[in-house]
């Protein structure tokens, strides 16, 4: 059995630009291994896609061989503090480097140690801004500036209070679980398209409602309509072209027009910021992720959409409660979202697990459901490639922009 686990969180720039990832693994000794498997099987780049990743490694990772034949340019070695500037350290810091390489010194803390001495080598600095003592972290930000060009990530950014003391520290860097789920704004209001769209997909659930209704709801949004076509066209089923807004229905299928519409939605909020992409991004991924847990009397195309829904808030700033009010969701998916209760909150339980690197509570929870442990590393990394080749074709729809 295999217990290969990884997964990414985003790192934003003072901009709200997303400029890397981190990649942790299972923290045990048979996790720890992930790293090899993941640079030797292509795990490594499907996880951090075109942008450098940070990724802890020890002492003896980062002395080891296969660090020293990674390719530099993707990689940014998070060593972590206690680690002093020995022969062996300089010489693969320096060969890492000449190499094209950067990296970063992870965790500084207020008492000087060993790892002060590699403080004019680094990078990057990381540094946990989880303290409310303001005069502690600015001690610590003035230790870790020892070169004009040192940039300073704030770790572990759990609320819009500590990003704004980061920010007035002068961090160049932020990652934390408030940028997976910001606080919703009261006075946000949903785009009208959206509202139309929440108000189709409550159409499409119901089985009374003839394809006939979808189809002169669609035909009404210019928008929806060319998703639909190119979404359509760009799979199998339309390789010989559609001939109307019904025939891509009937092509598809319901359960198939359901999935496309909950993309839809969340592709809808392109905002102006990494951040905002990165929700959308992150909403589908969960979506997929959750749907792949069928089984055992939990309905695949239910959990689609708790997944989804489940960070529709954060990328619409709006209330659960309001979204809610749009779409006819079952009773269960109803009391998962908003009282993490029933039969569909365990597959959010195991999602927000694994999302945040707590990989023995997901891989127990998954235990609970009947899925295999073994698997869900596999499963998470199936999620990202998903949602990457889905949202593709709807950028291209929507006028070229990336999604995330």
């Amino acid at each position: 059995m295999s217990d290969f686990c990884m997964v990414r969180q985003p790192v934003f720039s003072r901009d709200g630009d997303l400029i890397a990832y981190e990649i942790r693994f299972r923290d045990t000794v048979e996790g720890r291994e992930a790293f090899s498997q993941g640079l030797l099987n292509g795990s490594f780049d499907t996880m951090r896609g075109d942008r450098p990743a940070f990724v802890p490694v020890s002492r003896d990772q980062f002395l080891g061989e296969l660090m020293q034949r990674a390719d530099p340019r993707a990689i940014i070695p998070l060593i972590p503090c206690g680690v002093g500037a020995d022969p062996s350290v300089l010489e693969a810091i320096e060969r890492f480097c000449a190499a094209g390489g950067q990296i970063a010194l992870d965790q500084l803390g207020e008492t000087i140690d060993a790892s002060d001495s590699l403080l004019p080598l680094a990078h990057w600095v990381r540094i946990d801004v989880r303290s409310e003592d303001l005069a502690r972290l600015a001690g610590i930000v003035a230790r870790a500036r020892v070169r004009p060009d040192t940039l300073l990530i704030a770790d572990h950014v759990y609320e819009a209070g500590q990003l704004a003391m980061a920010q007035r520290l002068d961090f160049d860097a932020f990652e934390g679980a408030h940028f997976s789920r910001p606080e919703p704004v009261p006075a946000a209001q949903l785009p009208s398209s959206t509202i139309s769209a929440l108000r189709l997909l409550s159409q499409a659930r119901d089985p009374n409602v003839h394809d006939r209704t979808l189809e002169d709801a669609i035909s009404i949004d210019p928008v929806l309509t060319f998703q639909l076509l190119r979404i359509v066209n760009s799979a199998s089923v339309g390789a010989r072209g559609v001939t109307s807004i019904g025939h891509a229905l009937r092509l598809i299928g319901r359960d198939a027009f359901l999935r496309w519409l909950s993309l839809a939605i969340a592709a809808s909020r392109r905002g102006g910021t990494g951040v905002d992409e990165h929700l959308v991004r992150h909403a589908v991924e969960r979506a997929r992720l959750c749907e792949q847990l069928a089984g055992a009397g939990r309905d695949a195309g239910t959990l689609f959409l708790v997944g989804l829904f489940s960070m529709l808030d954060a990328v619409f700033r709006v209330s659960m409660d309001e979204l809610l009010e749009r779409v006819a969701l079952v009773d269960e998916a109803r009391a998962a979202l908003v009282e993490r209760s029933g039969p569909y909150a365990s597959a959010l339980e195991f999602a927000e697990s694994y999302e945040l690197g707590m990989f023995e509570t997901a891989a127990e929870v998954s235990r609970e459901m009947g899925v295999d442990p073994s698997t869900i590393g596999a499963i998470y990394e199936g999620a990202l490639s998903w949602a990457d080749e889905m949202l593709t074709p709807m950028t291209a729809a929507s006028g070229g922009r990336k999604v995330a």
